[in-house]
């Protein structure tokens, strides 16, 4: 729909705020646009996503919880992810406008970073990513077409929200059609990636990746016809280039090849941090002009006409002046034409009557006066927000003109108030999806609440309308009843009897129900419960919490024991001293010497709290 006719959309206002001012890019099935926000007076980005896959359900669904997550991603270093909604068959998302080229592009024109740059871009793509983590969300196609160098100096990833969406597409009724969008990189992906498994240490590696890539490094394809390379802890990972120094170790921890022993966004960050301390200061990276960076600063597609920018009154109006103009010279010719033949046939004498304004009356009135002189009534049925049903809305012919019997008189009657366009709703809060309804006219009948393990309370699972699902995008009736099924959050935990279990058991069995024990565990002696039993917890067994909430536990220590020291060549009072800091007693001595040359018990045998010690003490003579 998009491809092929680029302009198509250039002019147009979206959800009565975004103007599409020029076509910014193009992708298999999307077309960004360069924007104007009426509401605020800015200059934005539109992706307009093609209608074979918007229409999806579950790419719909992840679309929207996942842009809805973004837009709560504010970071320097990311992409910011404004508003989302559909047009026509087609969703789309609008975020900020950021002036640069891709690093894809800047790579592909011969250009290079120095690994001093790279380390930079790194730790600063690094924050930006463990902001995206912080809210929930995984990237998952980190990669240098999805890496923004700026023409401020700093970076962003960009398309947070799109890569889940397409994921779940493509496991559902689009796996084997596909989507129409071209397959991430596997360059970049994790090798767990592959088995469809993602984390976001997936993210990691595909950073690193994209890093070593920027000063011109090997991909790990490439790089596995090497030995298997091994890190100081003895796994494997893939080795990078030693051009980045004290940077090599770090890269190759977040290019470990299981990510168990990868590391996580914070340690890459602080990692690349600490190298850079050993690098020179890198100069600024410097974005190259070119016809990129022409669309980027907002001038216009070379491919657009001069007058890209269309006002919406004269996009949607001033063409269907035209028409009604030629249809009205068309109706009168042939009027003419037909009366004048009529009258060439018709007997004489055949009376005509005047038209009067019949626009503001009632179609009723109108009935009655054209069945009192035999005119034909032609009714059209349009509708209006400003006038009630049954209300003339226009005439022809026009007042003053005459017609004769058996001519025809057409009016266009108001049939009730302009269709709706339902909203999109999904993965709003109830809050904003009942504000989004009620805005277009809609009524919140129901807020229906549904457990679920996956989303969040209160987030919008469902609309329903009729008893059927409804996507965006429908025209309704002004009015329509709406019910909104809402998520209730996980379904809450019954709490297990832990007393009489080893903390192992007594933690698998909460963590089966994806609760944790609070930390620290309180430990306590007995000299009845053995060590590593639970000997009691926090909240009664049988209560209800929470997914994720946290259990206390007591712990036994077992009995509570002392160790002998070891107090050979010390003198009584010193060894005195010693005993009575672990909680124990000195019994008999044996001897009049000055140093102690043996104790009994002896040293290292563990003894109940105030327990005696006997001392040998023998004379050195």
């Amino acid at each position: 729909m998009l491809t092929g006719e680029p302009e198509h959309f250039t002019g147009r206002v979206l959800d009565d705020r975004y103007r599409l001012v020029a076509l910014h890019g193009e992708l298999e099935s999307s077309s960004e646009y360069l924007a104007h926000d009426l509401e605020n007076e800015t200059q934005v980005l539109v992706k307009i996503l093609d209608a074979s896959i918007s229409e999806d359900v579950e790419f719909s669904r992840q679309l929207v919880a996942d842009t809805a997550a973004a837009t709560l991603v504010l970071h320097p270093f990311v992409e910011q992810v404004l508003n989302w909604g559909r047009f026509e068959d087609s969703a789309y998302v609008v975020t900020e406008y950021f002036p640069g080229v891709s690093l894809q592009s800047f790579l592909e024109g011969g250009y290079r970073l120095t690994p001093a740059q790279s380390v930079k871009l790194g730790f600063e793509l690094a924050e930006g990513l463990s902001a995206i983590h912080d809210q929930g969300l995984c990237h998952g196609d980190i990669s240098p077409s999805n890496v923004i160098l700026g023409r401020n100096g700093y970076p962003k990833l960009s398309a947070i929200y799109l890569t889940n969406a397409l994921v779940a597409a493509e496991k559902g009724r689009l796996e084997i059609v596909g989507t129409g969008f071209a397959g991430r990189s596997s360059d970049y992906a994790a090798p767990e990636t592959i088995s469809g498994n993602h984390s976001p240490k997936s993210d990691v590696y595909s950073l690193a990746v994209t890093l070593q890539a920027a000063v011109g490094g090997l991909f790990p394809q490439e790089a596995a016809t090497d030995q298997p390379h091994r890190n100081s802890e003895g796994e494997t990972t893939i080795k990078v280039a030693k051009a980045f120094g004290p940077a090599q170790a770090v890269l190759e921890s977040a290019l470990a090849v299981d990510p168990e022993y990868r590391s996580d966004v914070t340690a890459l960050e602080e990692g690349l941090v600490g190298a850079a301390t050993n690098f020179i200061k890198p100069a600024p990276i410097t974005v190259p002009d070119g016809p990129i960076e022409q669309m980027a600063m907002g001038r216009v597609n070379p491919r657009a006409k001069s007058n890209s920018v269309i006002e919406t009154d004269q996009m949607y109006w001033r063409p269907v002046w035209k028409l009604g103009g030629l249809v009205l010279v068309v109706l009168a010719l042939l009027s003419a034409g037909t009366a004048w033949a009529v009258s060439s046939v018709r007997p004489q004498g055949v009376s005509t009557y005047v038209v009067e304004r019949y626009e503001g009356r009632t179609i009723g009135e109108v009935r009655a006066i054209a069945d009192s002189v035999s005119w034909i009534l032609d009714e059209d049925q349009v509708r209006s927000d400003e006038l009630p049903s049954g209300i003339i809305v226009t005439q022809w012919p026009s007042p003053g003109s005459r017609l004769a019997e058996g001519a025809m008189l057409v009016v266009e009657v108001a049939s009730g108030p302009r269709l709706r366009l339902t909203p999109l709703v999904l993965g709003l809060s109830t809050e904003a999806a009942s504000a989004r309804l009620e805005t277009k006219g809609f009524e919140v009948d129901l807020v229906q609440p549904l457990y679920d393990e996956n989303v969040a309370p209160g987030e919008v699972i469902k609309l329903v309308i009729d008893g059927e699902s409804a996507l965006g995008g429908t025209l309704r009736e002004p009015g329509t009843r709406a019910v909104l099924i809402v998520s209730g959050g996980p379904v809450p935990r019954t709490v297990p009897q832990l007393v009489g279990l080893d903390r192992e058991n007594a933690e698998e069995a909460l963590e089966e129900l994806r609760l944790t024990i609070a930390q620290p565990v309180k430990l306590e002696n007995s000299e009845t419960v053995p060590a590593g039993t639970v000997m009691g917890q926090g909240v009664v067994p049988g209560s209800l919490v929470d997914r994720g909430s946290t259990v206390s536990l007591t712990v036994s220590a077992g009995p509570d024991r002392r160790e002998v020291p070891d107090m050979r060549g010390l003198s009584v009072p010193e060894a005195e001293r010693r005993l009575a800091e672990l909680g124990l007693v000195l019994g008999a001595i044996d001897g009049a010497g000055q140093e102690v040359q043996g104790s009994e018990p002896p040293a290292g045998t563990m003894l109940p709290p105030g327990a005696a010690v006997f001392l040998w003490v023998p004379s050195q003579q």
